[in-house]
């Protein structure tokens, strides 16, 4: 039917005709047709070990969020995923998540089953749901099937909307608080008994809550389908997006007053000694360092610092005068930036999925996903990225046979190989970026570095520069080999092998192992000037390989529920800005490992589901100074899923996390508010180093999250709902070890323990109420209706440096018509 067809993946529909999965029979499908449905017994999941199967034979916590779930809460980025699943809190990366973070690290966005890519640090173009029908969300590692990845938090399988074989399509116009308009428009037609098309477009122009903050983009997403025959099935997909939007430091200098009060500490000056100090960042007054390599980033200043010829190593050692009691209250829309900053994409992806079945039991599927980037990112405090053409091809080709034992009941293969290739070109500079300088009390238009804090930096050759700048400048350190700056081409086969052992109808086992097979090339692009001659532009050549190995064991007490052990390790690689790989680490022992214990189980005569699962985690990553760190990860979670017919359906969800990790660096290791200790000038020292062994509560995860929503559609066609997501007690950055800040004179040292803000208990609350008249529905939905005064945490490298506020109550009407 339309409904099954709509919201099936090709690989469900292929398991659906071979009648393997079993959609439990407790499940009154005709009183909660497939698209309304919340229950993940209703579907079969691929996402997680590459072929469809049941959630009872699916060892892993897997999250299945449906298209009526993503509605309900008006899904407007992956921060939204907290409001839907456990062990998702999203810290807010600049206002430009690209992936969620899960279990306490950035995760993995996937479309259909293949990385989406091209992207670090979960920073990137923000997501929009145009394309979407329904999202898996996968907590730890990916299997064999997938192959490594550095982002072992788990990953958001985005399932796209399907042609389907029945006139349809849908027209929605939605408008927000702070003049936010969006307009989606859904056709379908087929075109004859084999053959349809289904298109997607969407309209975005929002401002914001926060100062000069927008997001507008457009997209359009078509898909095709063509089924000739009952052995084959063919669905090719693709997306086109633009935007433009701006990245969201938020506000600066972070202070547990300001968490706890609301009060910002402000410049001990008048605003013409400000506009002097601020004239004066980037030079090097009366430096002792040779004139070579002056002036510039990466060099730390000895001169003395007085009140009308500032100290100002731009981004290194900002020393700022205050006084820690002069404080004002915040305003919460600030937002660090100056008029004119933004980011720019356009993106393209195609997809092409493919089934045949040649037997009984043999499968083919031909996965093929192309991808093809353009952005760059503009702020004047300062930060910057270009990623030029940046593209990526990557082909997983499966065979799924079933085999006949004497030893086991069943025995079910996946195997084949994945090749891809990618180039990644891209820039960036965060090493000119005071942000702890600026007081967002003055005019926003002082919030921009000075030409001279660039001095003798390389830049890229024919880019239009920005803001007061004259060139597109790169970030460097005063070597060739520390330029911010590559050309990257990589190239890898990695042949898999996933098998299910099927014992008993109680007891089963599962194995995977895969190993990437990496040839990487990267080099200064050319399009590079450097400051002191020419650059070397060869590529250098990293080879190396990766593995992933994955087991599990289940065991079934009835026919509905499960338990299952399961276990994965691997080895991955790091990268850095787009997702380039960094080729050094080839070399590197960056491992991952998993050990889950957790069970599935269908309650209330298959109304209901419940997941469940105990984990213990560990992996290392490299932060953005090249440190290593080591994360360790317990945890808990659990989720019950409830629907009894159309009228009523409410899901609840709950994590409790241990997280710790060591040797990171801050960018800020102490609040303004100790400037009294350090001669009342607040003196902000570069990516302090931490010791090594000594560990800490991993910044930005919270210990507890609890999410909570509830729909009821009376008969009449009223309906209400109310969402609640609660997040536990976090810190901001690290604290508790020593470091050393040197002094304006450049002699005088001062011994500190390092600090940082702290996050108490936050909750929002959001309401609809709608309304389904014949083909049309009404809504409108209230966001944080209790007007709690939120924070966010941004990426723990500057968390003394940025807070998000997040909005006050806000509004969305939405009227939607359906044919």
């Amino acid at each position: 039917g339309i409904t099954v067809i709509c919201a099936f993946s090709a690989t469900m529909l292929q398991a659906q005709e071979e009648e393997e999965v079993i959609v439990l029979e407790e499940v009154d499908a005709d009183s909660v047709p497939i698209e309304e449905s919340i229950l993940a017994t209703t579907r079969p999941i691929s996402s997680v070990y590459g072929t469809a199967r049941s959630i009872l034979d699916t060892p892993r916590n897997v999250n299945i969020i449906s298209r009526e779930q993503l509605d309900a809460i008006s899904i407007s980025s992956v921060r939204d995923f907290s409001k839907l699943t456990s062990s998702s809190y999203t810290k807010s990366n600049f206002g430009a998540p690209t992936t969620p973070n899960l279990r306490g690290q950035e995760a993995d966005l996937m479309i259909n089953g293949i990385r989406r890519g091209h992207s670090t640090n979960g920073n990137g173009v923000p997501i929009n749901f145009n394309s979407v029908e329904s999202v898996n969300i996968v907590k730890g590692p990916a299997g064999a099937v997938y192959g490594t990845s550095p982002y072992v938090g788990g990953y958001a399988d985005l399932i796209t909307k399907r042609a389907y074989f029945e006139e349809g399509g849908s027209f929605e116009y939605s408008l927000g608080s702070y003049d936010q308009h969006t307009l989606n428009i859904d056709t379908n037609t087929p075109i004859s008994d084999t053959l349809a098309i289904r298109t997607s477009i969407q309209l975005k122009e929002w401002e914001g809550f926060w100062d000069r903050w927008y997001d507008k983009s457009q997209s359009v997403y078509a898909a095709i389908a063509w089924k000739p025959n009952s052995k084959y099935r063919l669905d090719l997909m693709a997306e086109y997006y633009k935007g433009n939007y701006t990245e969201n430091w938020g506000i600066n200098r972070v202070t547990q007053d300001l968490f706890d009060n609301g009060r910002y500490i402000v410049n001990n000056q008048s605003d013409a000694g400000y506009a002097v100090h601020n004239s004066n960042l980037g030079n090097r007054i009366g430096s002792e360092e040779p004139d070579a390599i002056l002036p510039g980033p990466g060099v730390i200043d000895s001169t003395a610092a007085v009140m009308g010829v500032p100290f100002a190593a731009t981004g290194l050692r900002t020393i700022t005068p205050v006084d820690v009691n002069n404080t004002v209250p915040v305003n919460r829309s600030w937002k660090l930036s100056a008029p004119g900053d933004d980011s720019n994409a356009d993106v393209f992806w195609a997809q092409a999925i493919q089934e045949y079945k040649p037997s009984d039991n043999l499968t083919i599927i031909n996965n093929t996903y192309f991808h093809y980037k353009d952005r760059h990112t503009f702020s004047s405090y300062h930060y910057s990225e270009l990623l030029k053409d940046n593209w990526s091809i990557e082909n997983r080709l499966s065979f799924l046979t079933d085999l006949e034992s004497d030893s086991f009941q069943k025995i079910s293969l996946n195997y084949g190989a994945r090749f891809k290739y990618q180039e990644i070109w891209f820039t960036n500079h965060y090493y000119n970026e005071p942000v702890n300088f600026y007081d967002l009390t003055r005019d926003p238009e002082f919030n921009r570095v000075p030409l001279q804090g660039y001095g003798a930096n390389p830049y890229v050759a024919g880019v239009t520069p920005r803001g007061i700048l004259d060139q597109w400048y790169v970030g460097w350190t005063f070597s060739e080999d520390s330029i911010e700056s590559e050309d990257t081409e990589t190239f890898s086969i990695s042949p898999y092998f996933q098998s299910d052992f099927v014992v008993s109808d109680q007891l089963s086992f599962l194995f995977g192992y895969t190993v990437d097979i990496i040839d990487h090339k990267e080099g200064t692009p050319v399009e590079i000037v450097g400051p002191f001659g020419p650059l070397d532009h060869t590529k250098k050549s990293f080879n190396g390989t990766m593995h992933n190995f994955n087991i599990s064991g289940s065991y079934k007490p009835s026919e509905t529920s499960a338990v299952y052990l399961t276990y994965n390790e691997g080895k991955h690689v790091s990268v850095n800005t787009g997702g380039a790989i960094e080729g050094k680490s080839l070399d590197e022992d960056n491992v991952t490992e998993l050990i889950e214990l957790g069970a599935n189980i269908v309650l209330f005569d298959g109304k209901g589901y419940l997941g469940a699962a105990l984990f213990s985690q560990e992996y290392t990553e490299r932060d953005v100074t090249g440190g290593i760190s080591q994360v360790s990860t317990e945890g808990f979670e659990i989720e019950l899923n409830y629907q009894p017919n159309r009228n009523l359906f409410a899901t609840v969800g709950y994590s409790w996390l241990n997280s710790t990790r060591s040797a990171v660096s801050m960018a800020s290791p102490y609040t303004i508010d100790r400037a009294d200790e350090t001669g009342d000038f607040y003196i902000s020292p570069w990516f302090a180093d931490i010791p090594e062994d000594q560990e800490f509560e991993n910044a930005g995860c919270p210990k507890h999250l609890l999410n909570a929503l509830v729909q009821y559609k009376f008969d009449n066609g009223f309906g209400v709902q109310a969402n609640l997501v609660l997040w536990g007690k976090m810190n901001s950055g690290y604290g508790g070890y020593p470091v050393t800040i040197t002094g304006v004179d450049g002699v005088t040292e001062y011994e500190l323990t390092a600090n940082t803000a702290r996050l108490d208990i936050q909750y929002e609350v959001d309401a609809k109420i709608f309304y389904e008249y014949e083909d049309w529905t009404f809504s409108l939905s209230a966001f944080n209706i209790t007007d709690e005064e939120n924070w966010d945490v941004n990426n723990s490298l500057y968390g003394n440096g940025s807070a998000v506020a997040r909005p006050d109550t806000t509004f969305e009407f939405s009227a939607l018509y359906k044919w």
